[in-house]
């Protein structure tokens, strides 16, 4: 989605394309929640005719697929996305990473600035640490959608624990 909205030839995306982009994410988003009720679903239920194994694997599947839709939730959201952020922050940023501090001068560039893998990072540690622990959130709106992955994040994991453990008890 983002991608087709930023390419290089563009000097900046039209707010129709920009709005189709965070549309399109936020459809991934809600997709994410929905197979993440399919999956507590299947699992407490058992009415798929996927096997427990499988199951077990839809789930980790799940788990990738919440960290890669939350980075970029993240790059859209940071700063009010990719485009602002080349340009300079209009306003503040969304989230802090260590490099933008100013007691972290001479360990980065002076002009560095926040990339893709950067988010991925992002999403991962609040997929598995269930907290900021890189780049601190600033905005209520990163905050929100933070909570948002550490929750989802959290259910996935306990549901392939227990799939795990129902498989392990055979």
């Amino acid at each position: 989605a983002s991608v087709a909205v930023y390419l290089p030839q563009r000097t900046e995306p039209s707010p129709l394309m920009r709005a189709l982009a965070v549309s399109l994410i936020g459809m991934l988003v809600i997709a994410n929640a929905v197979s993440l009720v399919e999956l507590v679903r299947n699992i407490f239920v058992g009415v798929s005719g996927i096997n427990p194994v499988g199951l077990l694997l839809v789930g980790i599947v799940l788990w990738v697929v919440n960290i890669a839709i939350f980075a970029l939730v993240y790059w859209e959201l940071d700063g009010d996305g990719p485009d602002m952020r080349a340009d300079g922050y209009q306003d503040f940023p969304d989230l802090v990473f260590p490099q933008q501090q100013s007691d972290q001068q001479g360990l980065a560039p002076v002009n560095w600035k926040p990339t893709f893998p950067d988010y991925v990072y992002v999403s991962l540690t609040a997929a598995t640490a269930f907290s900021p622990t890189d780049a601190m959130p600033y905005s209520k709106r990163v905050k929100l959608v933070m909570g948002v992955e550490s929750t989802m994040s959290f259910a996935i994991v306990v549901m392939i624990v227990a799939r795990a453990i129902n498989i392990a008890r055979g």
